[in-house]
């Protein structure tokens, strides 16, 4: 059987590009392909579909004119042997995607999950023909396929896919703990990806594996709240330990090959490893976030349907309440049982006076106009605030506030007329039940009504992508611009 002509290497490129080019105008910005204009244009991750899928493009355009094109068609096994050697992340990524899903609310991200599928396949494509289709493979052919060579290659390579993640710090905006934590996950991964491509040479096995575990990872972030915990933004060194406890289970997968790299492992003993290693993961990941986190107030989530609203938006430096409320006063010869007949009833009215705004820090300063006492919500990097009555029955505060550059936290409490009292304990109650959640996006506050119903909502709007995330207290809805 004759060889194969290989094609001239410039005109292989040529023809490359323009499929990759005609792929993103069918895929992404073709006219027959509306959701997913519709999706990347309007919802969440969307920049992450464009960045990554320019980026896959600008990698495999490269590693053809390196002359790497050996890595599209390789194969020493099957792609589902190399399914069947990751197994460890199949498993997560079942386990991790309900969890997830149902912990803040991902699975209800509708055109967003559309996105984050398709983005975390073109991260899949770029980061494994980069770390493991080139660089993987440029260390191999340096070090030779001995024992020590290979696996040299495969935990220097994959060390070095970790470090690639430092960037993050720039480019996401990531706190340094969070790009610590993440450098040393990446790292771990890389490691086991890059045995299964070492004994598979297929580089799709290890491309969707890899997409199937940042989607996992990733899936709160397509939700409207985040999450239903409080996170802790700063650097505990608990979080340290349990990352680098995940990863130990992420190793154990390395076992069954330790004796010889090259030899077919059991059957029993991958799957053993993969089980032992992903009840670890989850262990880890409990104990980790009993550690770093408090869990915040439960709520459910709700589809409202809004057929005519208005939106509205006071502004203002400083907000007053002023609310005027009867109190009854009883002698000492009322029968409370007979009070509306009780001539020694005195009807006595208590003026509640209270004020809002920003102190010069950039923190919210809520005060008792009437003793001049303060209760202050201290702030990282206030976003925006606001007071509304949506009816005669009480009010909500609600401020936005950012822990650090990437994460936006709505919080809020309903203060109730009724209970509005002069004592400093209330005041202090006040701070102390404020609910808190993790948003997905900066949100403006704004009050949006219901003409028809005639009800207002506290909502949080999405600025990047024009959802209005409504809130009532105990419940939390998303309504689309377009709705």
């Amino acid at each position: 059987m004759k060889n194969k002509k290989k094609p001239n290497i410039v005109l292989y490129t040529i023809l490359m590009l323009i499929v990759f080019i005609i792929i993103t105008e069918l895929i992404i910005w073709g006219y027959g392909s509306g959701i997913i204009l519709e999706a990347i244009t309007n919802y969440p991750q969307g920049n992450l579909v464009i960045t990554e899928a320019v980026l896959a493009s600008l990698v495999l355009i490269v590693m053809l004119l390196f002359k790497n094109s050996y890595v599209f068609t390789q194969k020493r096994e099957k792609f589902t042997k190399g399914l069947f050697y990751g197994l460890y992340y199949i498993f997560g990524f079942i386990i991790l995607t309900l969890i997830s899903g149902v912990a803040s609310q991902g699975f209800k991200g509708g055109l967003s999950i559309i996105n984050l599928i398709v983005g975390c396949f073109f991260v899949g494509v770029a980061e494994e023909f980069l770390c493991r289709g080139w660089l993987l493979n440029e260390f191999l052919e340096r070090f030779g396929d001995t024992k020590k060579g290979v696996w040299y290659s495969i935990f220097v390579s994959g060390i070095i896919f970790g470090l690639i993640h430092l960037g993050n710090i720039y480019s996401m905006g990531q706190s340094v703990p969070q790009t610590i934590i993440q450098v040393i996950s990446a790292a771990g991964t890389g490691i086991v990806f890059g045995l299964i491509y070492y004994k598979t040479k297929n580089i799709w096995s290890v491309v969707v594996l890899h997409g199937l575990w940042d989607f996992s990872i990733f899936l709160s972030d397509v939700a409207p709240v985040s999450a239903t915990i409080e996170s802790v933004s700063s650097f505990t060194i608990v979080g340290a330990i349990f990352s680098i406890l995940m990863v130990a289970a992420e190793l154990l997968n390395l076992i069954p090959y330790i004796k010889d790299i090259d030899a077919k492992p059991k059957k029993g003993s991958v799957i053993l490893c993969s089980g032992i290693g992903i009840v670890f993961c989850m262990i880890f990941t409990i104990l980790s976030g009993l550690a770093t986190t408090k869990f915040g107030n439960e709520y459910y989530f709700d589809s409202i349907s809004i057929k005519n609203y208005s939106i509205t938006r006071d502004n203002y430096e400083e907000y007053y309440i002023n609310y005027t409320k009867p109190i009854v006063t009883l002698s000492d010869s009322t029968d409370e049982n007979n009070l509306e007949f009780n001539e020694n009833v005195t009807p006595v009215q208590e003026d509640y006076k209270f004020s809002l705004k920003m102190n010069d820090d950039d923190n919210l300063v809520f005060t008792n106009l009437n003793t001049n006492y303060s209760i202050v919500f201290e702030c990282e990097s206030l976003y925006d605030y606001i007071i509304m009555e949506p009816n005669n029955s009480y009010y909500i505060l609600a401020y936005v506030d950012y822990t650090d550059s990437s994460n936006p936290f709505l919080n809020y409490i309903y203060i109730d007329k009724d209970k509005l009292s002069n004592d400093n304990e209330y005041m202090d109650n006040i701070k102390n039940n404020m609910k808190k959640y993790l948003l997905s996006e900066r949100s403006e506050l704004l009050i949006l009504n219901d003409r028809e119903k005639n009800i207002s909502y506290l909502s949080a709007y999405n600025v990047d992508y024009g959802h209005y995330l409504l809130v009532s207290e105990d419940k939390m809805a998303i309504l689309n611009r377009d709705n």
